[in-house]
């Protein structure tokens, strides 16, 4: 009966050297969609946040124009706050939409700050760095967009004609 036994001396060792890299992908990719879903709710948090500011400052009187450069002046100051030495890295692009007027008080705009967040994310795991990453591909970043749309908190005053 011994004629048929072969010996199997590391085939355990071969077949773990064939499933273990694709065994690793695996788990990278899961750790790497972590980390982006984790860097993705700040930069929609942030993104959210300096719309906020955006919209709370962007007008100092009644029936104004919103201001622009006022907005982009605060934004700025908070994304210094938040992000500290990282803060050259994110790009906030700030925009102001006019959206109608009102139709109680003619003299009345509806605009939007529109806030759009881009925030770099390195990527730590080999494979899927390369995988994942944006153009291009050999820095290993992946950019993240983040865009908030907020109206901007006008004043309404009593003395305003319609």
């Amino acid at each position: 009966m011994t004629i048929f036994h072969r010996r199997r001396e590391g085939q355990i060792t071969v077949e773990l050297m064939l499933i273990l890299p694709v065994l690793m992908l695996m788990i990278f990719f899961v750790l790497e969609y972590g980390n982006i879903a984790y860097h993705t709710i700040i930069a929609n948090h942030a993104s959210y946040e300096f719309a906020r500011i955006g919209a709370l400052v962007a007008s100092t009187r009644p029936s104004d124009k919103a201001n622009k450069s006022r907005a982009v002046k605060s934004i700025n100051a908070a994304k210094l706050k938040v992000f500290g030495s990282e803060a050259h890295r994110i790009t906030v692009k700030v925009e102001i939409k006019n959206t109608g007027k009102d139709p109680m008080y003619k003299k009345h705009r509806h605009e939007d700050v529109i806030v759009t967040v881009t925030y770099p994310v390195r990527l730590a795991f080999p494979g899927t760095s390369w995988l994942l990453a944006s153009e291009p591909k050999k820095d290993g970043m992946r950019k993240i967009r983040a865009t908030t749309r907020m109206p901007v908190e006008k004043i309404y005053a009593s003395s305003d004609t319609k």
